[in-house]
C-alpha cells in the first residue's frame, strides 16, 4: 500500500515537471504570438504648419485617442514599451474650410509584431479660417508699498501679444493681462510675470481651457517695471513780495494768515527731495487782498520734484489782524 502510495506521488511530481518543461518549451522555442490591448494611445496629429500656411487651423477632433490590439512574438512583445506606438493623423492635405474624415495611421516600432485590430480608422477633423488678434497688456496690480512711498509708471516688455488660431476660438478672447504684486517693495519692481488672457466673460481662461490648446501666442509672459518713489511731506510757505514804502524804503511783511493745504507730499528723484523742507508759493502781492480775503496762489515746484495729486496751486486766507516789520 505504501509502495503504491509512493509511486503514486512520483508519477504526480514527473507529471508536473513534464509539464514545465512542454511550457518553458513552448514559450522559449515556439516563441507563441499573443495579443495585447493598447488603450487611450494618444493621436499626434502632424502637418499643421502646412495647414497654417494654407490660412486654415483646426478647431476640433472627433477623437484624439484610439484602442487598438498588438500581435506579435511574446519575447519581443514582453521586451518593448507598448508606449512607442505612434498613432498619427495628417493634415496637412485640408484645403478648405468644413470637416474632413481623415485616416490613423498607426507605426510600431518594433519588429515582428502587427496590428490586429482598432477600434478608430478615421478621424472627422473641423478646420476653420486661422485668424490673429492684437491685445494690448493690461495691468493688475495687488498688495501694498511699503509706507510712505509710490508707485510710479509701469512698463511692460512686450506691451502687446498676439494671439492667432480658428476663426472661432480667437473670437472668445477678449483681453490679455499681467498681474503686479507690490509686496511692501520699497524700491523699483523689475520681475517677469505670466500672460493672462480673458474670455468675453471677464473670466481668466485656465492653463488647460480648451480655448487655449487651439491657439499660439507670440509671448506667454513679459517683463514689468514699476518704478517707486518716496513721498516726503514738506510745508507750503506763503511768499509775500516787499512793499514799497512812500519814502522809498521797503519793508517786509509778515502777515497772519493760513494756508490750505499746510504740507503736501512730493517725490521725485530721493537725492533732490531729501533737501527739500518746503515748498514756497509763487510771489503774492498783497493787493490781492484788498477786494478778497482769500485768494489762490501758484506753487514754486523746484525742477525734478513732483507733488501728489498733481497740486500745482494752493489757497491763502489774509486774517484780519496783520503785523508790520520794517525792513
Amino acid at each position: 500500500m505504501k509502495k503504491a502510495f509512493a509511486n503514486d506521488n512520483i508519477l504526480k511530481v514527473i507529471s508536473v515537471v513534464v509539464a514545465i518543461v512542454i511550457w518553458l518549451y513552448i514559450i522559449i522555442v515556439l516563441d507563441p504570438d499573443v495579443e495585447v490591448n493598447v488603450r487611450d494611445l494618444p493621436i499626434q496629429f502632424i502637418g499643421e504648419e502646412q495647414l497654417n500656411a494654407n490660412g486654415l487651423s483646426v478647431v476640433n477632433e472627433s477623437a484624439t485617442t484610439i484602442s487598438l490590439k498588438v500581435r506579435g512574438s511574446r519575447k519581443k512583445m514582453g521586451n518593448n514599451d507598448m508606449k512607442t506606438i505612434i498613432a498619427k493623423v495628417d493634415v496637412s492635405g485640408i484645403q478648405t474650410e468644413g470637416t474632413a474624415s481623415l485616416p490613423v495611421e498607426v507605426v510600431v516600432p518594433f519588429e515582428n509584431a502587427g496590428i490586429s485590430s482598432q477600434n478608430h480608422y478615421n478621424v472627422d477633423v473641423k478646420v476653420e479660417k486661422l485668424v490673429e488678434k492684437q491685445l494690448n497688456l493690461e495691468v493688475t496690480t495687488k498688495g501694498t508699498l511699503a509706507a510712505n512711498y509710490m508707485a510710479g509708471p509701469i512698463k511692460t516688455d512686450p506691451e502687446t501679444i498676439t494671439v492667432k488660431g480658428p476663426e472661432s476660438v480667437v473670437g472668445k478672447i477678449a483681453k490679455a493681462g499681467v498681474i503686479l504684486d507690490y509686496a511692501n517693495a520699497d524700491v523699483d519692481i523689475d520681475e517677469e510675470v505670466p500672460i493672462i488672457l480673458y474670455g468675453t466673460d471677464g473670466k481668466e481662461l485656465p492653463a488647460l481651457d480648451a480655448i487655449l490648446q487651439r491657439i499660439q501666442q507670440d509671448a506667454t509672459s513679459t517683463k514689468i517695471h514699476c518704478t517707486v518713489v518716496k513721498l516726503r511731506e514738506v510745508k507750503v510757505v506763503p511768499n509775500f513780495e516787499p512793499v514799497v514804502q512812500a519814502d522809498g524804503t521797503v519793508s517786509n511783511q509778515n502777515f497772519n494768515c493760513s494756508v490750505n493745504p499746510e504740507t503736501v507730499q512730493i517725490y521725485g528723484d530721493d537725492q533732490l527731495t531729501a533737501k527739500i523742507t518746503e515748498i514756497q508759493t509763487e510771489p503774492i502781492s498783497v493787493e490781492k487782498f484788498l477786494n478778497n480775503q482769500k485768494v489762490k496762489v501758484k506753487l514754486k515746484i523746484p525742477d525734478g520734484v513732483k507733488i501728489l495729486r498733481d497740486i500745482s496751486e494752493v489757497e491763502v486766507t489774509l486774517q484780519q489782524n496783520t503785523q508790520q516789520d520794517e525792513g
